[in-house]
């Protein structure tokens, strides 16, 4: 038998603040939010809501309360509108989830976003990204109170990534969001971190707070720091 890729973790989020997952692959963030979007049930222990078991609530309820982005999102062959629109959402609510994800004015509303289609056209792996985002974002206009976003930004450059999670937290402010990403420089934004490690919650603070730890964050983020200045100096240097 396999061993769990959660095992004894506990944690709590407080309705209406952002979190920030992070930790080295395989330490189980994934499966975390996909544990609260019920995509999977525990084996044992529990996922609650208000204190309420997560399987005792109408699974179809639960979900219209949540807006989730993976990092394998979906690609619909639907026009920008479709692949946007929650249900009554209108164009100008579109417009704007598009706008807050930085895709203003990437394609006609009507554009059918599929080269398989007559005069279809397809987007880069970005635009697709921010295109899902926009998804996210127009759920919780429509009232989707709980964000759950999986690497929602990974094909996106630094600059780009930060820019985009500025404005995500603001269009979900008073939201209950959960963000797993690798990148140091966005999850310090977030109200609470927490860091996981072999499928338990070893650390949780804000970055200062961390940092002052020195431990585990700490150390995982002076290395992507030391890294990101090393890609810098080459790049300086290469031009």
């Amino acid at each position: 038998m396999s061993a769990p890729v959660l095992d004894g973790l506990d944690l709590t989020v407080p309705a209406g603040s952002s979190l920030a997952v992070v930790g080295v692959n395989g330490a189980g963030k994934s499966t975390l939010v996909k544990l609260l979007c019920r995509l999977h049930d525990p084996v044992s222990g529990a996922v609650e809501v208000d204190g309420t078991d997560l399987r005792d609530l109408d699974l179809e309820s639960w979900r219209r309360r949540l807006s989730a982005i993976f990092q394998d999102f979906v690609r619909y062959e639907l026009s920008l509108q479709g692949n946007v629109a929650s249900p009554g959402a209108t164009s100008e609510e579109v417009r704007q989830a598009l706008a807050t994800a930085g895709a203003a004015g990437l394609r006609d509303l009507d554009q059918i976003l599929s080269p398989g289609y007559e005069n279809g056209t397809d987007l880069s792996g970005g635009q697709w990204q921010r295109v899902a985002l926009a998804r996210v974002l127009c759920a919780v206009g429509k009232g989707a109170g709980v964000v759950v976003l999986d690497e929602p930004t990974a094909q996106l450059d630094v600059r780009g990534e930060a820019e985009v999670f500025d404005r995500v937290l603001e269009a979900t402010k008073g939201c209950t969001t959960i963000l797993v990403s690798h990148r140091f420089s966005t999850v310090r934004r977030a109200d609470r971190i927490c860091v996981v490690d072999r499928g338990r919650v070893i650390e949780t603070g804000g970055h200062d707070e961390l940092m002052a730890l020195g431990g585990t964050y700490k150390r995982l983020f002076e290395l992507q720091a030391a890294r990101f200045n090393e890609e810098q100096d080459g790049a300086d240097r290469a031009r």
